[in-house]
């Protein structure tokens, strides 16, 4: 019997899912997210006492100069475009329904 090409797709995906959530096991187990999050603790503590320094010696502080900024912007013309086609999507249907319940409501009402 000749196994059908669902099944194959099946498991080829049931494969993925399985290697995905070992590799994120690893992750875990190795503690990779608890190094991550203490570095970040220690860069703060650091940034705190050059903070403390700077305003010790008088010197004209901004937070900007203590705080690093991880966030990094992915966002490229056609996440743009999605997003704004989606911002305009939900006006449309939020205006919409908000219009079709008051239009309810004064028959109803």
């Amino acid at each position: 019997m000749k196994k059908s090409k669902k099944s194959k797709y099946f498991f080829r995906i049931l494969f993925c899912f399985f290697f995905v959530f070992v590799a994120l096991l690893i992750a875990y187990e190795s503690g990779y997210y608890e190094t991550r999050m203490s570095n970040r603790a220690v860069m703060t503590k650091e940034a705190m006492e050059k903070f403390e320094a700077d305003v010790s010696n008088g010197e004209v502080v901004d937070i900007k100069d203590y705080l690093k900024d991880e966030s990094i912007d992915y966002s490229n013309g056609v996440t743009k475009f999605g997003n704004k086609i989606t911002n305009r999507i939900s006006d449309v249907m939020t205006k919409g329904l908000s219009g079709l319940f008051d239009a309810l409501k004064g028959l109803f009402w």
